[in-house]
């Protein structure tokens, strides 16, 4: 019985030295959602309900990329959120949306070091078209790089709820 109880031990202290050695998360990960980076979120989404260009003139990187259902669907380089905060205004224009407003919702999922983050933020928009009550939900996800001291926008990719 003692020859078994041997491995048995060292099983247990493999499994309780891993367990306290793991978090889940790489040895650099941040597990709070870094303030400025989360500004720095609210400002893009609420600029997409306020078609605020300005809001959003210094927050993308030189190459970024942004993605959405709006034609032309993609946008590159540093005035790539200028351009996306354009086509949001086009098309709630185009589409006639009325009371057009925009809400982020709680930030639960990112994973984010001292120089990149990637998290996804739940969204709501919501309007009238013809009287009618509008809603999309989806989700942006988002990846942040430190570029020159400073956090800003690398990609950002929109998914409406019923492409989930």
């Amino acid at each position: 019985m003692k020859k078994h109880l041997f491995p048995l031990i060292c099983l247990c202290m493999l499994i309780a030295v891993k367990a306290s050695a793991s978090s889940g998360f790489p040895a650099d990960t941040v597990v709070k959602l870094k303030p400025e980076v989360k500004q720095i979120i609210e400002k893009v989404i609420k600029a997409s309900g306020t078609f605020s260009i300005d809001e959003v003139s210094d927050l993308y990187a030189p190459n970024a990329v942004v993605a959405d259902e709006q034609p032309p669907f993609s946008w590159n380089g540093q005035l790539a959120g200028v351009q996306w905060i354009n086509s949001v205004e086009k098309a709630v224009k185009d589409f006639k949306i009325k009371d057009f407003k925009v809400d982020l919702q709680r930030i639960k999922t990112f994973q984010q070091t001292d120089e990149i983050v990637y998290l996804v933020a739940p969204v709501e928009y919501t309007g009238t078209v013809n009287g009618e009550h509008f809603e999309e939900q989806g989700a942006f996800s988002f990846v942040l790089r430190v570029v020159s001291g400073k956090w800003l926008i690398k990609s950002q990719a929109w998914v409406p709820r019923n492409g989930m």
